[in-house]
């Protein structure tokens, strides 16, 4: 389906009177803390952002994260196949490097790569997401350029209650996860998740370009045994426990870790075994009323290590030792903010880095300032890094409400992003160039933002431009070429005629400044519709995410080509058996649409998934 006959269907479906859906909806009353790292109401935001709460998770039916976050605003998905492959998150048309995931506060962007692995996140231990689109690097530092996401594991809240989820499915779909949670005593909560989830079922790669054509190098290519079922198991544990000390002192440990077992295709590593860790300590109190200080010690790790016909080949093990002191200072209606980090990165690799540690160290200050109809919020920070040195950046951001519901706003900001240690640190055939400098950005955005009647409405223009990108020139990484990218994001969530829906369309211009060539991966148009009610015990969700064509380098001759555009739609239901019992159904590409998201690799075709779950209120 062109995605201009999706889009007009998804704007007549906004006229159809229909019913309201119990889960509770996201408007801008909603409390959200990453924009500027301080608790403020979404309406109130003078940035981009989105959040799903643990309701919206349940209620998409989506499998693992890079489904959930796909087709939300200026967020695009690369993957390459199906559950647990490997997978790109770009946000407003930056590179893959260019998003910073935090879980609880850490990140767990891989040293060597700068991606993250949302892949091996499961939604079971996810209790909120929020995520902010564009240039937040004033506050977070290296990686924020398109933005960051920011996930907020399960908290125990209420009376102690286990809860269980058992399914199956099409692509041979297995799920069992089980947990507890809730306040073991006044002040003092806990809780616990594990589980295992399979899926696989369908070759990832397409088995077109399966070939054992001698004139084809076997290690370019992919083989004939690729065109085989790839299957990943994903085994997970979360665990946190936070305990209130009196009005003004709280601490808490979070533990985390995600274990898949990947089965690959191509001629150089055919299996994978990934580990995601996270375990952190933190401390918060209130020195004065208007002060609150919060002291982080964790780590994460990254550990990947593959192999060919259960041959060792590379290993990739990487770990982020953090501190983070972060204040918040309240006068009235005005908000200071500041703090301290530290990071130690490390790398055990089976390759010959040159280098395998660097530190960094930072500071950053804020605030947020209210005069009447008058918002201004203003961001400095500066990182410095053991092995490039010092990089400063900041944003400014003014807003103006024209009615109590009705605000507008506009920020201007500066960001980088550090060299990874594949970039700097490889052996020299391999490209590592220690001389290289940060990728630098400016960006500016136009918001409006409309909270009022049930309804969450967000328009946002964009303009960023990224110098000193780095990219492979034979025969090393080098500092070359500008992007820049301009667009309109368009984001609604609310009720119309009694029932939930969301909506949300971007359309962009992601180029290469010198050549105007489009950059690779990333789509002109992008969007989603979602309609969902309940009626009794039984409530249903339909979902359309679409994309129009992107440009990509082709699988095997690694030619520049063209990825024809989608649409898919999920549908989904369930049912409330009993009080705290609920049996669930979900359709995966209903319509059967053949695409990819990554040229050469497919997604699955229509799929089918049953879920029994028990959840007691």
């Amino acid at each position: 389906m062109p995605f201009r006959t999706t889009a007009l269907a998804a704007a007549l479906a906004l006229a159809l009177p229909v019913h309201a859906e119990d889960v509770p909806l996201f408007v801008g009353d909603e409390i959200v803390v990453t924009p500027t790292r301080a608790p403020q109401k979404l309406s109130d935001t003078l940035a981009a952002a989105t959040v799903l709460t643990r309701s919206d998770i349940e209620a998409s039916g989506a499998l693992d994260l890079p489904a959930l976050l796909q087709g939300l605003p200026g967020v695009e998905i690369s993957q390459t196949g199906g559950f647990g492959s490997q997978t790109a998150i770009r946000m407003r048309g930056g590179e893959s490097d260019h998003t910073l995931v935090l879980v609880d506060g850490l990140r767990v962007n891989s040293v060597s790569a700068g991606t993250a692995a949302i892949e091996h996140l499961s939604l079971d231990d996810i209790e909120r997401i929020e995520i902010v689109r564009g240039n937040v690097s004033s506050v977070y530092g290296s990686e924020a350029i398109g933005g960051v996401v920011r996930i907020f594991t399960r908290q125990g809240r209420g009376p102690v209650r286990p809860r269980l989820n058992v399914g199956a499915g099409t692509d041979d779909f297995r799920n069992l996860s089980a947990g507890v949670g809730g306040e073991l005593k006044p002040g003092l909560s806990v809780d616990f998740s594990a589980g295992r989830t399979e899926a696989g079922g369908f070759s990832s790669v397409k088995k077109r370009y399966a070939s054992d054509d001698p004139a084809i190098d076997p290690w370019d290519s992919f083989l004939p045994a690729d065109a085989d079922d790839d299957t990943t198991r994903n085994t997970h544990f979360n665990f946190r426990l936070n305990h209130q000390i009196g009005d003004r002192l709280a601490w808490g440990i979070d533990a985390r870790q995600n274990r898949a077992d990947i089965e690959l295709d191509g001629s150089y590593a055919d299996h994978a075994e990934h580990d995601l860790a996270a375990y952190s300590l933190h401390v918060q109190g209130r020195p004065l009323d208007n002060w609150t200080s919060r002291l982080t010690a964790g780590r994460s790790t990254d550990e990947l290590d593959s192999d060919f016909g259960g041959s060792a080949m590379d290993r990739y093990h990487t770990r982020i030792d953090q501190l983070h002191w972060e204040n918040t200072l309240s006068a009235g209606l005005h908000m200071l903010r500041f703090g301290l980090e530290a990071q130690k990165q490390s790398l055990e690799s089976s390759l010959a880095y040159s280098e395998t540690e660097r530190r960094a160290a930072s500071a950053y200050a804020g605030a947020g300032l209210r005069f009447g109809a008058h918002d201004f919020d203003l961001s400095l920070r500066h990182d410095r890094y053991s092995d490039f040195g010092g990089h400063g950046t900041g944003r400014a951001a003014y807003g103006y409400s024209l009615t109590p519901a009705l605000k507008s706003y506009a920020a201007v900001a500066t960001a980088f992003k550090a060299p990874t240690f594949n970039e700097l640190y490889l052996p020299a055939w391999w490209g590592g160039n220690p001389d290289l400098k940060p990728e630098r950005s400016r960006s500016a955005e136009l918001g409006l933002n409309y909270a009022g009647g049930g309804q969450f409405f967000q328009a946002v223009l964009f303009a960023n431009r990224t110098e000193d990108l780095i990219a492979y020139v034979w025969p090393s990484n080098v500092n070359i070429g500008e992007a820049r990218n301009r667009g309109l994001e368009l984001s609604w969530h609310g009720e119309l005629a009694g029932m939930s829906a969301r909506a949300a369309l971007t359309l962009q211009n992601p180029e290469d400044a010198d050549t105007g060539q489009a950059l690779l991966r990333r789509a002109q148009r992008f969007g989603s519709f979602a309609l969902s009610d309940r009626v009794g015990r039984l409530g249903w969700r339909a979902e359309l995410i679409a994309a129009g064509p992107h440009p990509d380098v082709h699988v095997t001759t690694f030619a520049r080509t063209r990825v024809p555009g989608y649409a898919a739609l999920n549908l989904s239901a369930d049912y409330a058996l009993a009080p705290g019992w609920k049996l669930a159904g979900r359709v995966v590409n209903a319509l059967d649409a053949d695409y990819s998201l990554a040229h050469g690799y497919a997604t699955p075709g229509r799929g089918f998934r049953l879920e029994l779950a028990y959840a007691p209120k």
